[in-house]
């Protein structure tokens, strides 16, 4: 993830929406938590949840934490995601961007300024889907190690806290990504990730839509006439 937030941060000098590229999940998934069922239970009715699914939108919140920040950096928009690596996110607030990934292909268009920026990731991993539990749980278990979270400020009254963390942090740099799981139909409704240093972003799902039949060429950025493309 941090190869991809490093090409991803000279398209934009807010935080990126797209913090969760490479959240994927690891081995080890025997352990029983506090909910009272077993880890594997959990993380299999999310894979059986999603599974079925051909596409899926959602109306989003982020908020991040930054610590060189005095406030809360907070945006909004609508996300869409389809099967095969293809996905689009329309910002509302604060700006109007664009975001299209197409497997390693990443473009950012800026409808104020209409400039649209492509940075290609080839070599590097490519772009996974930030929504893993999409596209299935099984994908690279080698990566994270998985447990539930134990944190007391959580409330798990009806969800379950996922816990991943980063087996190698020289390849991945991140300190941990927590997913937040509904008991009742193992909907993942947040997904926050802690970065090494102190930063906390949180992005919240809302309004789901699932199998609408989105077309690729809704999810594959087409420049409009008089729009400049960058490639970076």
């Amino acid at each position: 993830m941090n190869r991809v937030m490093t090409g991803i941060a000279k398209m934009r000098c807010r935080v990126f929406p797209l913090f969760f590229l490479w959240v994927l999940f690891a081995p080890g998934l025997a352990v029983a938590g506090d909910t009272g069922m077993e880890l594997s239970s959990v993380v299999a009715g999310v894979e059986a949840h999603y599974q079925s699914l051909k596409d899926f939108q959602a109306d989003f919140v982020q908020v991040a934490r930054i610590l060189s920040y005095p406030e809360d950096q907070r945006s909004e928009g609508r996300v869409y995601l389809k099967r095969k690596g293809l996905m689009r996110w329309d910002y509302s607030k604060p700006s109007k961007d664009q975001y299209y990934i197409n497997g390693d292909e990443v473009i950012q268009y800026s409808t104020e300024i209409r400039q649209a920026r492509k940075v290609k990731l080839s070599g590097k991993g490519g772009v996974r889907s930030p929504l893993v539990f999409f596209e299935g749980l099984k994908s690279a278990e080698k990566d994270y190690v998985i447990s539930f979270n134990s944190d007391s400020v959580f409330d798990r009254s009806t969800r379950y806290v996922l816990q991943l963390a980063p087996r190698d942090s020289k390849a991945v740099a991140l300190r941990r990504i927590l997913l937040f799981v509904d008991k009742q139909d193992f909907h993942v409704g947040r997904i926050d990730q802690y970065d090494l240093y102190g930063n906390v972003t949180e992005l919240h799902f809302r309004n789901v839509k699932i199998n609408q039949g989105l077309t690729d060429s809704f999810l594959r950025f087409k420049a409009p006439a008089g729009v400049t493309v960058i490639e970076q």
